[in-house]
């Protein structure tokens, strides 16, 4: 009539025992090296990426080191060019340009007025322009109180070709030298310091 309220312990057949390899350390050591494999599979894919975009970024600046050497040169090329000086031939020919504009309307005028038209219309231009220009150009190339020796009157024998003695100060610098005059233009002018002609 008493019942046992004990438990009835589990028989050793019907308790399920823990499998043998969860037990053994080797499992656990083998599972770390397969997630430690894992994580650095991750990070060589990672750095494999990183590489590809690193190579893709030299790529890229190989070429803007292209395109520096290139515009270096061409720097290089062109440091030989004198602004001033290009501005100036380019005044030269302005005003050649207008000169000749005049002359042509000069001769269609005359022409239309059945008036002879005149030699010198198409002639160099006049004594004072020069001396205007050559003094233009010292100027625009930095000097001051700009002196022409050689006198005005001679300028219209020196027109076609011939020298015209200059001078000109220069960071309060006496210079001294010549311009060039071919077929009624400023050819090339050439200043020295005073002080470098003397010994």
């Amino acid at each position: 009539m008493f019942l046992a309220l004990h438990p009835i312990a589990a028989s050793p057949q019907t308790a399920r025992a823990a499998p043998d390899w969860l037990a053994d350390p080797f499992f656990w050591i083998a599972v770390a090296l397969l997630a430690a494999l894992l994580v650095t599979a991750v990070g060589v894919w990672a750095l494999v990426v990183r590489v590809r975009e690193v190579r893709e970024e030299a790529k890229r600046l190989v070429l803007l080191e292209d395109v520096e050497r290139s515009v270096g040169r061409l720097v290089a090329e062109r440091e030989d060019l004198d602004v001033r000086r290009l501005e100036h031939v380019l005044i030269d020919l302005r005003d050649g340009q207008r000169r000749l504009e005049d002359a042509l309307l000069r001769v269609v005028e005359r022409e239309r007025g059945s008036e002879p038209v005149a030699r010198d219309l198409l002639a160099a231009p006049a004594a004072e322009s020069i001396a205007e220009r050559l003094t233009n150009r010292l100027l625009a190339l930095g000097f001051s109180e700009v002196h022409l020796v050689t006198r005005t009157e001679e300028l219209p024998e020196l027109l076609d070709e011939g020298e015209v003695v200059l001078e000109a100060k220069r960071d309060g610098v006496l210079y001294k030298g010549r311009a060039v005059l071919a077929a009624g233009r400023i050819a090339d002018v050439d200043m020295s310091p005073a002080f470098s002609i003397f010994p």
